[in-house]
């Protein structure tokens, strides 16, 4: 169908319209007198209306316009009584008035058929152009955003070298790793290809560089056990930000008080029918005894909340082995619908 389509729409040079248009007279005729002995009184247009609908269609209006008056003719002088001449008789007007009506039917039929599909091809070459100026410009914008977020970043960090207040220096420092995290998290999604995310791909592109912008990264070691989860783009920037986030808070409070001990943190992410099951486990000194995650003063955490009360998800901390973060949240069709 699309093969017929771009036949109808093609333009045709001149020299072809006349070539197609003597080949189906030529065709049409030589097959009517092939096909006389065998045929019943009464057809004589028989091979003609295909060969104006076949012209009109693969070569233009106007061939086709040309083969219909000319098989009209040799209809008339060969194949309608009295044969062998241009005698008009009543029943042979009435038969020619009959070819003229089909033929022109068929001819304008075409017509409007061949107008509407190149007006179409118009537009449709319009929409892709518009569309693919879109895309463009909406790809400028999120890499200058990325590139703006590193930017603050390194300005951040900077700064952090003539602040002599620790706890200053400390909320620098975290504000430069999420800046920093945000930016790699912004490339990577919003490439104007996606229309869904695996997060399991993206939590191995950025999660080591969270670990490795840690102060203890030469004590922690980063394993994954992680399925293709496909996610919508409404999901993957919260989702992504709440799991680096988890992590982020494990890299902190995680790690053994000896200075030689080495902490595991393990992601494991499945998919569970309509949930996605995310978890993020460490074999750290674990959670304070009296710990409440919506009492926590961590910033991080609180963002990590509010983005799974936004995703409809839920979040539960454990004391098992260290500490084991669980997050579950549903997953909506990867077309939106």
């Amino acid at each position: 169908m699309e093969q017929l389509r771009l036949w109808a729409v093609a333009q045709r040079s001149p020299t072809y319209q006349i070539c197609f248009a003597l080949l189906a007279i030529v065709i049409s005729i030589a097959l009517r007198h092939y096909l006389d002995p065998v045929l019943p009184p009464g057809f004589p247009y028989l091979t003609f209306f295909p060969a104006v609908i076949l012209t009109g269609y693969f070569a233009g209006t106007r061939a086709g316009v040309i083969v219909a008056v000319i098989c009209g003719v040799a209809a008339w002088y060969w194949f309608l009584a009295p044969q062998g001449s241009f005698a008009m008789s009543f029943q042979s007007a009435v038969a020619l008035l009959f070819y003229i009506f089909i033929a022109a039917t068929e001819i304008i039929l075409i017509h409007a058929m061949r107008y509407a599909l190149t007006t179409l091809e118009i537009e449709r070459d319009r929409s892709d152009t518009l569309a693919q100026a879109n895309k463009t410009m909406f790809h400028e914008l999120q890499h200058r955003v990325s590139n703006n977020l590193q930017v603050v970043a390194s300005l951040l960090k900077m700064q952090r070298r003539n602040v002599t207040d620790e706890a200053a220096r400390a909320a620098l420092e975290v504000a430069t790793a999420r800046l920093q995290v945000v930016a790699s998290i912004q490339r990577q999604l919003h490439n104007p290809k996606r229309q869904s995310t695996d997060m399991g791909q993206l939590m191995r592109d950025v999660l080591p560089e969270v670990v490795s912008n840690s102060a203890l990264s030469d004590r922690m070691v980063l394993d994954f056990d992680v399925e293709p989860l496909i996610v919508t783009g409404d999901q993957a920037t919260p989702l992504a930000l709440i799991i680096v986030e988890l992590v982020s808070n494990a890299v902190e409070h995680a790690a053994h008080a000896h200075s030689d001990a080495v902490t595991h943190l393990h992601l494991t992410m499945r998919s569970r029918g309509p949930q996605a099951e995310i978890i993020v486990q460490d074999d750290g000194k674990g959670l304070p005894a009296d710990f409440t995650p919506e009492k926590s003063r961590s910033l991080g955490l609180r963002v990590a909340l509010q983005f799974t009360e936004q995703l409809g998800g839920k979040l539960v901390f454990e004391r098992v082995n260290g500490t084991r973060v669980t997050l579950t949240i549903p997953l909506h069709p990867a077309d939106g619908k």
